[in-house]
């Protein structure tokens, strides 16, 4: 039991008058295990058994009765050789280890895929070449069929294909100047929605700001930096790629379209 010796935290809330030793029995004392026997002085000594010891002919077990291992065993009945029907249906005395065990199932016929059948009458290998100097080794070749045309692709799908948001801004931005800049750089962000031939588009909006920059460096060496000129350069410029970038842009759609690509992957 703890008491106030062990720590505060037995200590009681209220402080005693006195101390006591509280009276109980002593604690038993506490048994220890007896050490372990000191190992012999001498060698330990055997003595002999007592006795006549048996005979060694006595000790060899007998060989009889026996069988010989050349002669296989003799089964009367077991799972392999139990009694059932042969190959001609009548039953026999003994079964055959080839026959399956119990009555044949189901046939397979039905369940396997039917191998397809080939045609005696096809031609399974090209007709050899005519004998030389034959009517039929001067004779011109057989025609061959022509390429399948590719498929006409008609203005609606490109129109499609550019997407309508596209050119609406190229018509807007080439309708009015002061709006072309904002409009050419709104088309170059709608062009993401293009699926075919991305990469050339992406390339042919770089050549027209390559074009733009190129007008904004040739109004500053001429006129100097005068904001409403240089406004005036550019604006002109972004025009006048909002008038030919559609067609530009409507090429290179129209010739993915007419190769029969495929869109190009999102992301």
């Amino acid at each position: 039991m703890a008491t106030w010796e062990d720590g505060p935290e037995y200590a009681p809330r209220v402080r005693p008058q006195a101390f006591l030793i509280p009276e109980a029995e002593p604690l038993a004392p506490v048994h220890t295990l007896a050490p372990a026997p000191a190992y012999p002085e001498a060698e330990p000594h055997f003595n002999p058994p007592s006795g006549d010891a048996p005979e060694l002919a006595g000790l060899v077990p007998s060989l009889a009765p026996g069988r010989n291992p050349n002669v296989p065993f003799e089964v009367v009945t077991a799972a392999v050789t139990a009694p059932g029907p042969n190959h001609a249906g009548s039953p026999s005395a003994t079964r055959s280890p080839y026959e399956p065990f119990g009555p044949p199932g189901p046939s397979l016929k039905g369940y396997l895929p039917v191998q397809p059948m080939v045609d005696p009458t096809a031609q399974l290998n090209p007709a050899p070449f005519p004998a030389p100097g034959t009517q039929q080794w001067f004779a011109p070749p057989p025609p061959q069929q022509a390429p399948a045309a590719p498929p006409a692709v008609t203005i609606g799908q490109i129109f499609t294909a550019i997407t309508p948001a596209v050119l609406i801004t190229f018509a807007v931005g080439a309708l009015f100047a002061w709006l072309s800049l904002f409009m050419l750089a709104l088309a170059f962000t709608l062009s993401a929605r293009i699926a075919y031939r991305r990469e050339s588009v992406r390339r042919a909006f770089s050549v027209a700001f390559v074009i733009l920059a190129a007008f904004g460096g040739v109004s500053l060496l001429t006129d100097g930096w005068n904001a409403d000129v240089l406004f005036d350069s550019l604006a002109s410029g972004a025009q006048l790629a909002c008038w030919l970038l559609p067609l530009v842009v409507f090429g290179i759609v129209g010739s993915a379209l007419r190769a029969g690509e495929r869109p190009d992957r999102t992301g």
